[in-house]
């Protein structure tokens, strides 16, 4: 079933109904959070976290995170409105989605507005997994993290995958 949910208005997910402690454990244990961005490291980390649910029975929940961001001088009176920003992360999903090659109906989306680090760390708290590409840039550059993924790895209540995005010209076949 797909669910969205959206600090910003859109249709929510689940109940406020409290299920036993050994039920909660055993969900967050399959429950795979996906961090997706729009680029091809965060496609590549929701593909691999599609494969591992088909391979553990584990469910995929892919989050996009969106933020408006400060505007100054003459663009502070043509703001953009929050609804283009949420809009563009909800393609991101979409194109993600159906780039894995899974049904829709498999992954569960949740988009909301606010900081990456922390709207995934909020989320790694029901889960058993906390999945996101790493933009790695060659050489010394791409032996470090992005602040994102340094945060998460650093904070998460679950254990952490940074997917490596595929180099340009080979695929994970």
């Amino acid at each position: 079933m797909v669910t969205e949910d959206s600090r910003s208005g859109s249709r929510g997910e689940g109940s406020a109904t409290a299920a036993p402690r050994s039920a909660r454990s055993a969900d967050h244990k399959r429950r795979m959070v996906v961090g997706i961005d729009g680029s091809e490291a965060s496609r590549t980390a929701l593909r691999w976290a599609v494969a591992e649910a088909q391979d553990t029975g584990g469910e995929v929940h892919a989050v996009a995170v969106w933020h408006q961001p400060l505007q100054f001088g003459a663009n502070a009176l043509a703001r953009t409105p929050p609804k283009d920003f949420e809009d563009e992360a909800r393609a991101w999903l979409g194109s993600a989605i159906e780039e894995s090659g899974e049904p829709a109906s498999a992954v569960h989306t949740h988009i909301e507005r606010g900081d990456p680090s922390t709207v995934l760390l909020d989320h790694a708290v029901r889960a058993g997994l906390l999945v996101v590409g790493n933009r790695g840039r060659g050489g010394l550059a791409g032996a470090m993290l992005g602040s994102v993924a340094l945060r998460i790895a650093r904070h998460a209540s679950c254990p952490v995958v940074l997917v490596p995005a595929p180099e340009h010209g080979v695929t994970n076949a």
